[in-house]
């Protein structure tokens, strides 16, 4: 038996092509708490700027401030926290991860990709409101 399948007008789509999609990042810098504010600001500061100036955008940002590490890093047990919710592609978040091996001044990065930003920072909110009401979030993600 032979069927004859009608030609269909396929797009070759290049890796290239996928990895200028644009695609929603979570990413967190831990920055050393041995700097000052204007140091650790410039250092957050110097990552925007590069997804920016590759073509990303940073579209909401909130700093959490020194923090206890769950464990030590480098001997440090602290460090300053900066959460992004950002567009990039997957290019512009592998030069980010090679310039953050680079800075001494970060401890720490983390990148995830989310499906919808604006929840996502919208419950990130609602949970640094008030995180024994709002902890449900936390553990409905989980399947807890």
């Amino acid at each position: 038996y032979y069927f004859v399948i009608p030609c269909l007008k396929i797009q070759a789509v290049t890796r290239k092509d996928v990895a200028m999609t644009l695609r929603n990042y979570e990413i967190i810098l831990v920055a050393d708490a041995k700097l000052t504010d204007e140091e650790a600001g410039a250092s957050i500061d110097k990552f925007k700027k590069l997804i920016t100036d590759a073509g990303g955008n940073v579209k909401f940002e909130s700093p959490w401030g020194r923090r206890r590490l769950a464990y030590e890093i480098k001997k440090v047990k602290y460090g300053i926290y900066h959460l992004f919710f950002a567009e990039a592609n997957g290019e512009i978040i592998e030069n980010l991860e090679r310039q953050v091996v680079f800075d001494d001044n970060i401890l720490k990065f983390f990148d995830c990709s989310i499906a919808d930003l604006e929840k996502a920072y919208n419950d990130f909110e609602a949970l640094k409101e008030n995180p024994q009401k709002n902890s449900t979030l936390v553990s409905e993600a989980l399947g807890a």
